[in-house]
């Protein structure tokens, strides 16, 4: 006799053939990941020279350029050290979840950020200090070893107008500190040109006493106490 029992598919004993997922349901967006902060971008407009650059030599002149490249070069350093240690900062914050192994490296690596970002910000300062006092000091190192430069600094931004106040009062305090006048170059001695109108001047040719009148050769004579017979 034959069964009529119905027969399913191998498939159906599988654990997939029960599976209700719609295929068509679109798959879940990921979360974005925090942007950072933007790049710092270079200064858009150059500092200005300190006042009295522009009675500057020429060595001089090349000296402050030069201070003014590092002070741009120490402040765009200290920008970038700056953002990747905000930027390992809000690593921190997403690590706080996970493994804290994954934290304590990040912690270490945001701590490392931060003292690179403080020597950057030390670098900036100083650079800041040499070219303000390069009109007015004698050597613009003294007048960053005579100031606290940390006083000068909030929150990576310098104070350019409280450096300025704090020189000027260094060298009120301190006048030994202020460059010297530089002593004014003599003048140079001119030779009087020839007038050509009055010729070429000679030597006279000399007297052959041999034919010279008397009268000469009497007054000549005379020069040495000896007198002519008559």
């Amino acid at each position: 006799m034959q069964s009529t029992r119905q027969s399913w598919p191998p498939a159906a004993h599988g654990a997939d053939w029960f599976r209700l997922n719609r295929h068509d349901d679109p798959e879940p967006a990921e979360s974005p990941e925090p942007k950072g902060d933007p790049a710092p971008a270079d200064d858009p407009e150059p500092d200005p020279g300190p006042e009295g650059a522009d009675k500057l030599g020429d060595a001089g002149k090349k000296a402050l350029d030069a201070m003014k490249r590092d002070r741009a070069e120490a402040k765009k350093a200290h920008a970038a050290e700056k953002k990747r240690a905000d930027d390992l900062a809000r690593k921190v914050a997403e690590f706080e979840d996970r493994d804290k192994s994954e934290l304590e490296r990040a912690t270490n690596k945001a701590e490392a950020a931060e003292k690179r970002a403080e020597a950057a910000l030390s670098r900036a300062l100083k650079a800041e200090v040499r070219a303000l006092a390069s009109a007015e000091f004698a050597d613009p190192e003294d007048a960053a070893a005579f100031l606290d430069l940390s006083q000068y600094a909030t929150d990576g931004d310098i104070d350019t107008d409280g450096l300025q106040d704090a020189l000027a009062e260094l060298l009120e305090r301190k006048p030994h500190l202020r460059k010297q006048a530089a002593a004014e170059p003599e003048p140079k001695k001119t030779t009087p040109k020839p007038d050509p109108s009055q010729g070429t001047r000679k030597d006279p040719a000399p007297v052959d006493y041999r034919t010279a009148p008397r009268e000469q050769l009497q007054q000549r004579l005379a020069e040495f106490g000896v007198r002519l017979r008559r």
